[in-house]
């Protein structure tokens, strides 16, 4: 080597000397844990978190790949700037043996000013921690490292995300007022050593504790075989485990299966119980949109996989009602998804009830419920349309039957529909029911968005046999069923079609606005002889069919067109027609004032003898209604026959004599003419063709044909 390649030899060598003397050193030093760094780290870690961070005598640290903080103690205060008195006041963690693993993204992400993410821990690991978790009603809260969205609701829950949280024992104090729940918690985990179990301690990991929620208190109690992690998300790792939790008589919850963490829930799998007052009072805890019910339990198999839940083979109970089905909501979205099928057995119509305001009928609730509203029975309480916008769902409705309550013999089986809510906006569309040979079919809808939400509703129904699906039985008839068993009061094929809107916040509200038509008809139907009588108020006929037995008069028709606008129901077209009387129904309906003023008269066709026709009223409330006849028509006519029966007793009868009116069956004919579909609903035909002098039909072929074809106007 020339004295010149030397001398080149000793000016690289410094540069590459230094070199390696720093990797040294920095290997050294990650060895050795940077204990000098402690005071640099303390400093600027409490610059980020805006907050005071503390290391113990202890301290190891640990740059290559994430930052790794090894110590024997740990402390982490109360964000900066807060007044002595403050309620956010006091340590977010005290812990000791504490383990701290930040990725280098964290500190990029907490060093940007317009940062609003929660931080990202990889790892916390504590053998003792006392943890303090609070948040006000405007959102501020101790945990956050970011400053506070202007808009804090109940569902934001911005603690940092954390990877790995393992801890051996603690104790955890949690305080939210937007969440309104509260709850102080212990912490341990043990390996199951023979020790632990002569003393009782329950081997594994141990949460236990008590709190409130809306101020109904609550105590849980979750454990699990072997050490489980707090939170462990990537680990594929899954252990025995059950939670317990209660609410006293209102709620409680259980479930045993396995997972691999507590507090996120990431990968869980087993069979839960699920009991309490409402689903509401559930769906509000867990942020869910359900609707308010009677007492229930649920029972199914619960597993979830990152950010999707489900629950499967679910068995429902709630009030007389049996449900079942199988679901799935995904928190993934923006809009939490909501999707699957309700099935089940039996549904009583009376439990959905409560989701609308109003308590089961029968019930002392319902007496009082009336009491509190001051007589009037539409229950005003404001529903939760702004949950409406909590999540999105789209759920399958397949029932096997639906029952309507006391007055019907037979319920809706099967009843299915479509429900789906989206962006605010719920609806229940192709509804299809079948009753006593009969179908309904419509849709109906609730669009939340809008400040007054809007309430609709199309259904139509057709071929409902009266006699097979009303439950009253006419004990006087003359014509007793081969089988023994008296028939109905009305018998027929029904039909119609109801096309609503209203506006409103309550059920009371929304009845009260409503507008719209309601269209029925009965078609090669009865009704009892005793009936049309007793509403002329014909004593003769009426007498004799007491003493031989009812029987049923065919219908000409039996029609009833009423419109509704603004709540104030009012029949265009209401009438029974038979060959003995028609009967016609005036008047009006204020749903708003729950008001009835209707009126029915009998016209007679046939000669009485001895008759007091006179207009039957049904007025006052909807929780008094009140039935009496017009006593003026009555007065005069007895007035007469008194002042007669003085010039003879045979004289008394002549104003009660009725001659009738041969020519009123016009009027049938002219009330079909206001029913554009009299023939039924578009696509449902009864199960009998209809007869070629049907009078039930509109005479016109015209009329009758586009009365048949008319489809579902939107």
């Amino acid at each position: 080597m020339t004295p010149a390649s030397k001398s080149r030899w000793r000016i690289a060598a410094w540069p590459l000397g230094i070199v390696a003397a720093a990797l040294i050193g920095v290997v050294v030093c990650e060895t050795q844990g940077w204990p000098f760094l402690k005071g640099p780290v303390q400093q600027q870690l409490s610059k980020r978190l805006q907050r005071p961070v503390e290391f113990g005598d202890t301290f190891k640290l640990k740059l290559f790949g994430s930052i790794r903080v090894d110590t024997s103690s740990l402390r982490i205060g109360p964000p900066d700037g807060l007044a002595a008195d403050s309620l956010l006041s006091g340590d977010l963690v005290n812990a000791k043996s504490a383990h701290l693993e930040l990725p280098y993204a964290t500190l990029r992400q907490l060093a940007r000013k317009d940062n609003t993410e929660a931080p990202r821990i990889a790892s916390l690991r504590f053998g003792e921690v006392d943890a303090s978790l609070k948040r006000l009603a405007d959102g501020h809260s101790n945990w956050a490292f970011a400053p506070t969205q202007a808009a804090a609701t109940q569902r934001q829950f911005d603690l940092p995300t954390v990877d790995e949280l393992v801890v051996e024992h603690g104790h955890v104090a949690f305080d939210d007022a937007v969440l309104k729940t509260s709850f102080a918690a212990k912490v341990s985990t043990s390996e199951g050593d023979r020790a632990s179990v002569q003393n009782g301690q329950a081997a594994g990991l141990v949460v236990e504790g008590r709190g409130n929620h809306e101020k109904l208190p609550f105590q849980f109690r979750v454990t699990s075989a072997g050490v489980l992690p707090l939170v462990a998300r990537d680990t594929a790792t899954a252990v025995p485990i059950t939670i317990r939790l209660s609410g006293g008589s209102e709620a409680k919850f259980t479930f045993d299966g396995t997972g691999t963490d507590v507090l996120s829930f990431q990968a869980i799998d087993g069979t839960a119980t699920l009991s309490g007052p409402s689903l509401a009072k559930v769906g509000d805890a867990l942020g869910i949109t359900l609707p308010t019910t009677e007492r229930f339990t649920l029972k199914g198999r619960l597993s979830k996989s990152g950010q999707r839940w489900a629950f499967k083979n679910a068995d429902l109970d709630v009030g007389d009602s049996h449900l079942g089905g199988n679901f799935s909501y995904d928190r993934a979205p923006q809009v939490p998804m909501l999707t699957g099928e309700l099935n089940g057995s039996h549904l009583v119509l009376a439990d959905l009830l409560p989701a609308f305001g109003a308590p089961k009928p029968g019930t002392e609730k319902a007496k009082a419920h009336v009491v509190a509203q001051g007589g009037r029975v539409l229950p005003d309480r404001e529903l939760d349309i702004p949950s409406l916008r909590w999540m999105n769902a789209n759920v399958k409705v397949r029932l096997t039957r639906a029952e309507l309550g006391t007055l019907f013999r037979q319920p809706l089986a099967p009843l299915d529909g479509d429900l789906t809510l989206d962006g605010g906006v719920l609806r229940l569309s192709n509804l299809l029911a079948r009753a006593a040979g009969g179908e309904v079919k419509g849709n109906l809808g609730l669009d939340g968005t809008q400040a007054n939400p809007l309430w609709t509703a199309n259904v139509r129904w057709a071929g409902i046999e009266l006699d097979q699906w009303l439950r009253p039985r006419n004990k006087t008839s003359q014509q007793p069923k081969p089988s023994g068993e008296n028939p109905g009061y009305v018998t027929g094929r029904l039909g119609g079609h109801a096309q609503l809107q209203a506006h409103g916040r309550s059920t009371a509200k929304m009845i009260a606005s409503t507008d719209g038509t309601v269209q029925a008809w009965v078609r090669d139907g009865t009704i009892s002889h005793l009936i049309v009588e007793a509403a002329g108020i014909d004593i003769a006929q009426g007498l004799g069919l007491l003493i031989v037995g009812d029987d049923p008069l065919p219908m000409n028709c039996a029609v009833v067109k009423a419109n509704a606008k603004a709540g104030l129901l009012t029949p265009e077209a209401a009438m029974v027609d038979t060959r003995d009387s028609t009967l016609l129904i005036t008047g009006s309906v204020n749903l708003a004032d729950e008001r009835l003023a209707l009126v029915m008269t009998s016209k007679p066709k046939d000669m009485s003898p001895a008759t007091l026709r006179s207009p039957v009223r049904l007025e006052g409330t909807f929780d008094h209604p009140q039935v009496y006849l017009e006593k003026k028509p009555i007065g005069l006519k007895v007035l007469a026959s008194a002042a007669l029966a003085m010039v003879h007793p045979l004289a008394a009868l002549i104003p009660l004599f009725d001659p009738g009116d041969k020519d009123g069956a016009g009027g049938c004919q002219r009330t079909l003419q206001h029913l554009r579909d009299a023939d039924g609903p578009a696509g449902v035909r009864d199960a009998k063709a209809p007869k070629a002098n049907d009078k039930s039909l509109p005479p016109d072929p015209a009329a009758r044909h586009a009365a048949a074809s008319a489809p579902m106007r939107k």
